[in-house]
């Protein structure tokens, strides 16, 4: 078990805070401020609350982070100790693969579902924290002493701080530091994931299997507690934000139709009928600074290091749990996010550059990336390889 932090009982400070969007930054910011004191508001542009999303791995601030906040166990390991990992030839069979260690960077590593983490922060913050669901910002002002921030439906709301934690296409970061075009950097690769519906042929209950080839690759995840499998596909095209405005599944038909043996083609059939499909370029947010006054960007809005990363959501988290430590012990709110930008940055390029040499594990880019992957694969398979990959983990 792992050892539970009593939540402190918030002082009113008479502070508010706007909180734009309810994902994994969003709620983590309105519950560690609650806790600070603060009175938060979260406002969300979907009609209601979001579900499914690809696998994420928690491990290092991420996870020490939901340790503090009492959340961690609460949540769900979706690895199983017995799970198999296989590599999906070209012939279509299975091989041996790469399995996940169960330590990374001082602390336990968990696979789970992003969806899990933002049922555990929204359950800690109902009946809590305000949420306005359909609701999101059209124009932001601000002074020395407030922010005004008027909403789609026509209301205006004052509040101390603003956070914009409204993803990588953050309405807050359009608004208040310019297009999105200026701070988007993106890669040549398309991501499509979703839920999918029924069981995969020759994978048991908590089997993963990848399949690559130079510039494709199917990342595939069953996970033993019943919930429905998990699938993410990448593939390499010259202008990826021309290929996400295609109609997705029949895209996606004609770049892995001949691919991955008999999973590829099932998980093709199966996001035809799923509602979850995401399909979206692969970028990163690249901004030399996070806050403008009294708001602030937070999680994707200000950094999306990518799926590459594997610390996407746990940054989310704590991020907004030293957000609001900061905010606690500076004088004035420049000043807190100042200290705060000055200790998150740091982590946050470190796992930016980190995205850059991963991308070529999730799919490599060329014939030669793909047989120096499939080296790397056998080499870290073995006894011996495998030992040294979960020292070099932790």
């Amino acid at each position: 078990m792992t050892a539970q932090t009593t939540p402190p009982q918030p002082t009113p400070s008479g502070r508010r805070a706007l909180i734009v969007g309810s994902g994994i930054s969003g709620l983590a910011a309105a519950l560690t401020l609650h806790r600070a004191g603060w009175e938060p508001v979260i406002v969300e542009r979907a009609p209601g609350r979001r579900t499914g999303g690809y696998f994420v791995r928690l491990f290092g601030p991420g996870h020490s982070s939901l340790e503090r906040l009492g959340l961690l166990d609460d949540l769900p390991n979706r690895q199983s100790p017995g799970a198999r990992g296989y590599e999906v030839g070209p012939d279509g069979r299975l091989r041996p693969g790469l399995t996940f260690p169960d330590q990374a960077e001082g602390t336990p590593l968990r696979m789970l579902l992003r969806s899990d983490i933002e049922r555990v922060l929204y359950e800690a913050v109902d009946g809590k924290v305000e949420i306005r669901y359909g609701v999101g910002p059209t124009a932001i002002t601000q002074n020395r002493h407030e922010a005004t921030v008027t909403l789609t439906d026509g209301t205006v709301e004052k509040a101390d701080l603003v956070i914009g934690a409204d993803g990588i296409h953050s309405t807050v970061r359009s608004l208040v530091f310019g297009p999105e075009d200026l701070y988007r950097k993106d890669f040549d690769h398309v991501v499509a994931a979703c839920e999918l519906d029924g069981e995969l042929p020759g994978l048991a209950d908590g089997d993963v299997a990848v399949a690559s080839a130079p510039g494709r690759s199917a990342w595939l995840n069953t996970y033993t507690d019943g919930h429905p499998p998990v699938a993410f596909l990448l593939y390499r095209t010259p202008w990826p934000a021309a290929e996400t405005r295609r109609e997705p599944v029949e895209t996606l038909r004609e770049v892995f139709g001949d691919f991955g043996g008999a999973l590829v083609p099932a998980v093709l059939d199966a996001m035809a009928k799923s509602e979850s499909l995401v399909f979206d370029q692969v970028s990163q947010i690249r901004i030399n600074r996070w806050s403008q006054g009294r708001v602030v960007l937070l999680g994707d809005s200000a950094w999306c290091m990518t799926l590459y990363s594997g610390q996407g959501s746990g940054m989310g988290v704590a991020g907004a749990e030293m957000l609001a430590d900061a905010l606690t012990e500076h004088d004035g709110i420049p000043a807190a996010l100042g200290a705060w930008e000055k200790q998150v940055r740091p982590h946050i390029t470190k796992s930016q550059k980190q995205a850059l040499r991963m991308q070529h594990f999730f799919m490599p880019v060329n014939r030669f990336g793909y047989h120096a992957r499939r080296g790397l694969i056998r080499t870290m398979s073995s006894p011996v390889g495998g030992k040294l990959a979960k020292a070099i983990m932790r």
